[in-house]
């Protein structure tokens, strides 16, 4: 059976527990803590040199997305999604299997991660970039780092436009060479070795800002109809209760509150065990 995440030690119950997961989570956390130290002491000086009020604006805007990126960050990697300490039934009940990994009964929506080793609550996917599962407590935090990584890829792409073009020297084949290849353009001579970090950097914001975009747009989507990755694999849609509920299940009472901060709790209407189903189709048709 699997351990209980309250007897592991600390750094085994919130550190991924694969290479793979540990190298891209410190991956994300690095590349994030450099982007922002890039924007604050390298890009915003050269745009606001005289350091004026508008400078702070910026400073102040770029703070808040990154400390609620690495918030929501956080808290998505330390929250425990599996049943934890809670006792299951021993019988399987109506919508329950029985998971031979952990040998034990998986409640409704619950699947095994093999990369976590449990059973994870309303299990969405594996997160390779956080080295966590999104599951029924922590879905919420998943959805507020996609968005707030977005805006900060965003922003920095706005910030950085004006500084990278100046620097390339506007368009021409070696600039979209740098900016598309950027370890090419170094290797060939095309460009110098911070002209190299900036194109790689600004490459890295553009990327991410085009993924996570879609991401946002899917996961968003999936919320919103009541429906995991895998349901929508499926095409169960049995958990619809309609937006406003599905953002209720998902982010918590206080849904609206929770893109402000982290630390806001927003108490979550059920237990990740037993989960109240829509119309289904069938359902309409009896009627």
């Amino acid at each position: 059976m699997t351990t209980a995440m309250g007897d592991l030690p600390l750094a085994r119950r919130y550190l991924p527990k694969s290479l793979g997961d540990k190298i891209a989570l410190a991956f994300t956390v690095i590349m994030l803590l450099i982007v922002a130290l890039f924007e604050l002491f390298i890009i915003l000086p050269d745009i606001f040199p005289n350091y004026g009020t508008l400078y702070n604006v910026y400073v102040c805007i770029g703070l808040f997305l990154y400390l609620n990126c690495m918030g929501n960050l956080i808290m998505m990697t330390r929250i425990d999604v599996t049943s934890g300490t809670t006792v299951l039934p021993a019988i399987l009940k109506t919508g329950w299997r029985y998971c031979h990994v952990c040998m034990q009964n998986s409640p409704p929506r619950s699947f095994h991660c093999f990369n976590c080793d449990s059973c994870i609550l309303k299990r969405d996917h594996h997160c390779v970039f956080a080295g966590k599962c999104v599951g029924y407590y922590n879905h919420r935090f998943y959805l507020v780092t996609l968005l707030y990584l977005f805006l900060g890829s965003l922003f920095a792409n706005f910030l950085n436009f004006d500084h990278a073009w100046a620097l390339l020297g506007g368009a021409n084949w070696k600039s979209l060479i740098t900016m598309i290849v950027p370890f090419v353009a170094w290797i060939f001579g095309f460009t110098e070795r911070y002209t190299f970090m900036l194109s790689f950097l600004c490459g890295t914001c553009i990327v991410a800002c085009a993924l996570i975009g879609v991401m946002c747009y899917y996961y968003t989507s999936l919320m919103l109809h009541g429906q995991t990755t895998h349901e929508n694999g499926t095409r169960c849609k049995d958990y619809d209760l309609g937006w406003k509920q599905n953002l209720k299940d998902a982010l918590g009472e206080r849904w609206y509150l929770v893109w402000l901060c982290p630390f806001i709790s927003s108490h979550l209407p059920g237990n990740g065990l037993e989960f109240k189903k829509g119309r289904t189709m069938e359902d309409i048709k009896d009627m």
